[in-house]
């Protein structure tokens, strides 16, 4: 498996709102998020101005409450649109809670844009 496949986009969200649009969309579905560019892990960041992050890579969307992350979809990357001062991540839902293993985890980087290896 190269890197690439690896990764896995987290994309958090801290309003309600948010969160239950995109339950009521459900599966199949296309949606997009947008971040200010200092809420983007700086080497996301730059992996996206390089080229490096690839479309159909996948995604979770966390919610993200009192420090505390619980994933709400998983999703597979359409697109990414560079706006200089913000991103906006255009991604399929493939995915919704509750049929969602849950989990919660801590943050605290305060990052809202990120990725895990």
């Amino acid at each position: 498996m190269n890197r690439e496949q690896a990764l896995i986009l987290q994309l958090l969200v801290e309003k309600e709102w948010t969160l239950e649009t995109i339950n009521t969309l459900g599966s199949g579905y296309l949606y997009h998020l947008a971040y200010p560019i200092e809420l983007i892990q700086p080497e996301l960041l730059c992996a996206i101005r390089s080229g490096d992050i690839a479309e159909k890579i996948n995604l979770e969307v966390l919610h993200h409450y009192d420090h505390t992350l619980r994933r709400i979809a998983l999703g597979e990357l359409e697109k990414i649109n560079d706006f200089q001062t913000f991103i906006r991540v255009d991604f399929r839902i493939l995915q919704t809670t509750p049929s969602l293993r849950r989990y919660q985890v801590e943050t605290g980087n305060g990052y809202r844009l990120l990725i895990k290896e």
